[in-house]
């Protein structure tokens, strides 16, 4: 008698935790939702637009590391939504067959076109004309654009102490906005001084987020009228100094996005009290549907001597470490205060940016190795292509290059980058060449060549940067980690604007949206099977009637 009054408790316990969580889904069905009151999340409302941020410690928790090379989960681990969705529920036999569930059962997936892209612009402002749609290519209609830029001013004590510059990222940004947009766009305003966000934080609402304006421009089409493409709008933006970082996305994309946040970690100069911004990174969190993504753009330590490879990766660690995303100034969607976030928070990264990382390799055997390797804007295209014969015969063709590659010495080893992944490189070194030109820097005099691409010299050549002689490396990189995305392209661009080749990576990010209907469907069979299971642990007995006896047949 006491086991079985033990196990009704029990079950009776179990059963009104999980009528809580079946009244807030209600909420979306017509049910009466469980009071707001309740604790932690034993009740699910509002599940479809709060996902979770828990901050540095469940980092080692997420699947952001994981050995599949595809970015998709593995079948015999709970998806890291689930996990975080799990740990609102308080019940530890609820929170137990619910993570055992598939994802897929009460979500919907979209498959989103990401693009990323890098550029190092030596400082210089550009002309009015530039066309960058070589590089920023939207032909397959990306529904996010992630564009970053080192030294988008020149690094001078008087730009590193402003920290900010909206005179040029305002140029970038109105030539970012033609190339995708149009002339004909028109559904965002131009870009300028006063667009640029102050604060970390930014709202899709009417109100801007509190101390300055926020980063999202208002939209009025989908699509443009005249090219029948996505129109993008503007939801982030942030500036270290030369470290800029841009995103856009589709007008559709930005109805599904929310909780943007953007930071920023500064590792140049040390003055003892502060660090100034000539180095560092910035980054952009936001999430779309139920998916929290996460974006870095960075600038590394420079140098060729033989401990800067170290102080690289010592910038990484820092920023990587320390780029923390502030929490919204106001309670999140579902009413509850969240923490700030940090990279590892995000599902699906992206770490784009001048990583400085050389060759340990004598300038004369890379020179040597590169020989008249100089790719069309067609072949580059070809060639970014992940899988593609011509971009397995480029990798082949660098590996013995490669072979000294800082970086991937330094994540082999597991100083930096631990984690994250690199599609094979199957462009040529992207630094340094001379401005205007397809040569690298350092094997000429000055006015021995009149390059072709540039006959009316438009691009000044500096001979002091001439006479330095940096050996050609692939400094300008991209890296990418998470569940659910899938790296489609990894190549570079031949524009000659700076003495670095813009590099761009593309991919295919599957966004998950909640469905509170199949989410109630999902809790009902849980609740069934949880009572079975428990019926099933039923003591049990019985009685055997012996024939004969004091009292004879029952």
């Amino acid at each position: 008698r006491a086991s079985r009054a033990a196990a009704g408790s029990a079950m009776r316990s179990l059963k009104k935790t999980i009528g809580k969580a079946m009244a807030g889904v209600g909420i979306a069905s017509g049910v009466a939702a469980a009071p707001s009151g309740v604790a932690a999340w034993e009740d699910f409302s509002d599940f479809s637009n709060a996902v979770p941020i828990s901050g540095a410690k469940t980092i080692s928790s997420r699947a952001m590391g994981s050995g599949d090379t595809s970015g998709f989960a593995s079948d015999d681990e709970p998806h890291p939504l689930t996990k975080d969705w799990a740990t609102r529920i308080k019940n530890p036999k609820v929170r137990a067959a619910f993570v055992k569930q598939s994802i897929e059962t009460y979500t919907r997936t979209h498959d989103l076109g990401v693009w990323c892209g890098t550029w190092n612009t030596n400082g210089k402002a550009p002309p009015q004309t530039l066309d960058i749609s070589q590089w920023l290519d939207v032909s397959s209609k990306p529904d996010v654009v992630v564009v970053g830029f080192q030294e988008i001013v020149p690094l001078t004590p008087g730009k590193v102490l402003m920290q900010e510059d909206t005179v040029a990222t305002g140029e970038w940004e109105a030539i970012i906005e033609r190339c995708l947009n149009g002339r004909a766009g028109g559904a965002t305003h131009r870009p300028n001084a006063s667009s640029a966000p102050t604060t970390a934080w930014a709202t899709f609402g009417n109100d801007a987020a509190p101390g300055g304006a926020s980063s999202v421009e208002p939209s009025t089409h989908e699509t443009n009228e005249h090219t029948h493409k996505p129109t993008y709008v503007r939801v982030a933006c942030k500036q270290l100094v030369g470290v800029y970082i841009t995103v856009w996305v589709t007008g559709e994309v930005k109805a599904r996005t929310r909780d943007v946040r953007a930071a920023h970690v500064a590792t140049g100069v040390n003055l003892g009290v502060t660090m100034l911004g000539n180095k560092g990174g910035v980054g952009v969190m936001l999430t779309i549907y139920n998916t929290p993504l996460c974006f870095v753009c960075a600038h590394l330590s420079a140098g060729a001597k033989e401990n800067d490879a170290q102080k690289r990766s010592e910038d990484y660690h820092e920023i990587n470490g320390k780029l923390t995303f502030p929490a919204p100034p106001a309670a999140s969607s579902d009413g509850t205060f969240e923490k700030p976030a940090f990279v590892g928070d995000a599902f699906a990264a992206v770490f784009l940016g001048d990583l400085n990382y050389r060759l340990n390799i004598g300038d004369d055997v890379v020179r040597q190795a590169l020989a008249g390797d100089a790719p069309t804007p067609e072949e580059s295209q070809k060639n970014s292509q992940i899988g593609s014969t011509a971009s397995e015969l480029r990798n082949k063709k660098y590996a013995s290059l490669l072979g000294s590659d800082q970086l991937l010495l330094e994540r082999a080893a597991g100083r930096a980058f631990s984690g994250w992944r690199e599609a094979p490189v199957s462009f040529p070194p992207t630094y340094k060449y001379r401005p205007g030109t397809h040569t690298y820097s350092g094997v000429l005099d000055v006015d021995d060549e009149a390059d072709k691409n540039d006959p009316d010299k438009t691009v000044k050549v500096s001979a002091k940067e001439e006479k330095k002689k940096r050996t050609p490396a692939w400094c300008d990189r991209v890296l990418w980690k998470g569940v659910d995305i899938v790296q489609i392209s990894y190549g570079r661009s031949e524009l000659t604007q700076s003495d670095h080749k813009p590099v761009f990576s593309r991919f295919t990010v599957t966004a998950r949206e909640l469905l509170p209907t199949e989410l109630q469907g999902v809790l009902q069979e849980t609740r069934r099977e949880l009572d079975a299971a428990e019926m099933a642990s039923q003591p049990r007995c019985t009685v055997t009637n012996p024939r004969g006896g004091v009292f004879g047949p029952l």
